[in-house]
């Protein structure tokens, strides 16, 4: 039937309590579970002179960030929404002149360590409610430590400038397998492999420790750390790792004058436009340390050229190590390079903070003030990936049974970047009403399909 074309309009207002943000049940039901409110008002220092405590403000700012919000504006959406704030269990929300002077709160030294020990928390209870399987990739828990140069001017403290890269705020990060664990915006006279140094051994002890993964722990980081004084480090602390090496001019040197039987062929790669590739291992030493280390290097051809390229990393792994991946010895390098190529994968993870929530534009002029307003919102980005990763875990309830009687299990929905979940789970219309502490969301206008997966995530939050 053809459906008529609707010639007026009219417009009316109603009182009744309904919120656009009806969705955000599910990060909120989540943090409740976790306890991760009630860690931010263990760590954090109470707020001076405001009518908004410290674990209010932040909620308040970390709802605004997953509701769409940016920079100190971001909690503005929230202020203006009573029955968003009923749901989220506040009286009210801060203007964007307090963020603004909170930012500058949570800039300070106590309050960084605090919500940086904050993060690691959140993440730790996280990762212990995923599946180990679902965890782990190729047996190794991914630790990914890379740093981001951010929006910058010549008005912006910490703004720095590098010549192959410009100029910008160094904003260095260590992600625990999917979420972000660790952060940091650098002074603009220090560098990321400082900051990295400075934060791994945290994360080691509050994140991977506790999880009973440190054996599995593998580091995963580019050419910059592939010298001392970073790997010296790593090494100290007793974590695989998986680190370039095409910042030493030794390595291109030791990968020509390897003999032509060391090299494996690993044939043609047209996605990358090789006609021809290969992997060899052997060690290498470069003046200032003390012992070699274990080089895997690879050689192509770009179509239509004669010479060889080389690359290369180092590891500390060695064939007893990823024994469970192939038992074959000849594939061990062939093994670490796609291991090291994980990294790529994990870096996708920075389009979620840097795009979906805006991070990429650091929204103060002094460096304290943008340190203390990125250490909430990863907070944020952590709760959303948690939502994405704990929701949608597989389910099997109502799911079809075998002929054994068994129930097979849902495949698992593809992992979703922020903007999606914001789009398709958090921006749900909903009635809210509250009674003895108990809340009551009616979710609206939902069809089938946008329902059943509401309804998969809501028990996957609740399972945890």
């Amino acid at each position: 039937m053809k459906q008529q074309a609707i010639k007026g309009f009219k417009v009316d207002f109603s009182d009744e309590p309904v919120t656009a943000w009806g969705g955000m049940v599910l990060a909120e039901r989540l943090a409740a579970r976790m306890g991760l409110w009630k860690v931010l008002g263990a760590l954090l220092p109470a707020a001076k002179r405001s009518r908004y405590g410290s674990v209010e403000a932040v909620k308040a700012v970390v709802a605004g960030l997953l509701t769409g919000g940016q920079g100190t504006f971001a909690a503005e959406g929230v202020r203006h929404d009573e029955t968003l704030l009923k749901l989220l269990g506040l009286g009210g929300a801060p203007e964007e002149a307090t963020v603004w002077r909170r930012c500058g709160a949570w800039g300070e030294e106590k309050a960084q360590e605090a919500l940086a020990s904050a993060q690691r928390q959140w993440v730790r209870r996280a990762l212990v409610s995923m599946k180990r399987t679902d965890l782990l990739h190729r047996g190794f828990l991914p630790i990914f430590g890379d740093g981001s140069l951010l929006e910058g001017s010549r008005r912006r403290e910490g703004t720095k400038t590098i010549p192959e890269k410009g100029a910008g705020l160094m904003w260095t990060t260590i992600f625990a397998g999917p979420m972000l664990a660790a952060q940091r915006l650098a002074e603009a006279d220090r560098g990321e492999s400082a900051d990295l140094r400075a934060m791994l051994p945290d994360v080691l002890q509050d994140v991977v420790e506790p999880l009973k993964l440190k054996a599995k722990a593998l580091l995963l980081m580019d050419s910059l750390h592939g010298d001392g004084p970073t790997l010296g480090e790593v090494e100290g602390l007793g974590i695989k790792y998986v680190v370039g090496a095409n910042k030493l001019t030794q390595t291109t040197k030791v990968l020509a004058d390897q003999p032509e039987f060391a090299w494996h062929s690993t044939g043609a790669r047209p996605e990358m436009k090789w006609s021809e590739s290969a992997v060899c291992v052997c060690w290498i030493r470069c003046e200032g340390w003390e012992a070699n280390r274990l080089l895997v290097g690879r050689r192509w051809k770009r179509e239509g050229e004669f010479v060889h390229q080389f690359g290369g990393v180092m590891t500390n792994l060695r064939e007893a190590d990823v024994a469970h991946l192939t038992a074959n010895p000849k594939a061990f390098a062939r093994i670490v390079w796609e291991l090291y190529d994980m990294k790529g994968a994990l870096e996708i993870h920075y389009k979620e903070m840097l795009e979906d929530l805006g991070l990429h534009h650091p929204p103060c002029q002094k460096l304290a003030d943008n340190r203390g307003f990125y250490a909430v919102a990863t907070l944020a980005g952590a709760l959303g990936r948690a939502v994405d990763l704990l929701g949608g875990k597989s389910d099997t309830r109502g799911a079809k049974k075998r002929k054994d009687g068994t129930p097979r299990k849902r495949a698992r929905p593809k992992t979703m970047r922020l903007w999606r979940l914001r789009r398709e789970l958090f921006a749900c219309p909903a009635r809210i009403a509250t009674h003895a502490r108990q809340a009551t969301v009616t979710i609206l206008g939902l069809d089938a399909a946008v329902r059943e997966q509401f309804e998969h995530f809501w028990r996957g939050v609740c399972r945890c």
